[in-house]
């Protein structure tokens, strides 16, 4: 394995040695064309403040079905001690592909490796993997992270910033259990009750998420991103009506956001028979 450094983009990674220079790379991504039958490539993008891992999977998932695509599975990768999402599915023509969503300080790092041989692909998989675990961050942009670590310690206190860093480790339990602490000492912990949801519903706790969702509702009525998330659970627990009220209000803000269309859309199309 060789080093490639990318400055402009603030990372660097391990790249196999018969792997020639990006074919192509901009501000904002870059593609290596590493053999007949191979493609990789990097794209970073800005996420708005809160990740939005707990509903990447969902999201992604209306992502495959609306184009018609296969065999969807996810997983976990660990890079930089901290667990990221993968999807693993089939686009068709026996062209085979696994997207690695990683997240640092509100960027994420999307890598998409492609194959059009399924055996091949078997075997290619373990260099993808390989590759993605030695992703690194250059050191200012590390220094970037480390700031908003310590300003959110700042703002919302030791406790929260040890809950935020134990289930963004994917230790679901310890994390349950020290925001469930920060609530007890402020009920009205906004950070906390939106992390609760978050660790409640990746764990299946749909329903302990949406008492949370609808909390930060209460409290911070503006958060379009928990009102997003808000919905999505609704949805989940087959509260269609409920779920497309609150799309409505957030399109009554923004009637061309994307994301709220299309939800609003697999609502309408898909509803979930409430169980």
């Amino acid at each position: 394995m060789k080093t490639y450094r990318n400055d402009e983009l603030g990372f660097e990674i391990s790249i196999p040695e018969n792997w020639s220079n990006p074919i192509h790379k901009d501000s904002y991504s870059v593609i290596f064309n590493c053999r007949p039958i191979e493609m990789f490539n990097i794209i970073v993008g800005f996420l708005i403040p809160e990740r939005l891992s707990e509903f990447t999977e969902f999201e992604f998932e209306q992502h495959i079905k609306k184009h018609g695509y296969s065999e969807l599975v996810f997983g976990r990768i660990n890079v930089e001690e901290k667990n990221h999402v993968w999807a693993r599915y089939n686009m068709g023509n026996n062209n085979w592909t696994k997207k690695y969503m990683i997240v640092f300080g509100g960027i994420e790092y999307a890598m998409t490796a492609t194959c059009n041989d399924k055996s091949k692909f078997i075997e290619r998989e373990i260099i993808w993997d390989a590759i993605v675990k030695s992703f690194r961050l250059h050191e200012w942009r590390a220094k970037r992270v480390e700031y908003i670590q310590e300003n959110r310690s700042r703002v919302a206190g030791a406790l929260y910033e040890k809950a935020y860093e134990a289930s963004a480790a994917g230790h679901y339990t310890e994390a349950c259990k020290l925001l469930e602490e920060c609530i007890k000492e402020n009920p009205d912990h906004v950070l906390a009750h939106k992390e609760l949801a978050f660790v409640r519903k990746i764990t299946g706790d749909i329903k302990g998420a949406l008492i949370h969702r609808r909390k930060v509702k209460e409290l911070d009525p503006s958060d379009k991103v928990n009102q997003f998330n808000l919905a999505g659970v609704l949805y989940l627990l087959g509260s269609s009506g409920e779920a497309l009220h609150e799309v409505d209000e957030l399109l009554s803000i923004e009637p061309n956001n994307k994301n709220f269309l299309a939800l609003k859309q697999i609502i309408t199309e898909k509803p979930i028979s409430q169980s």
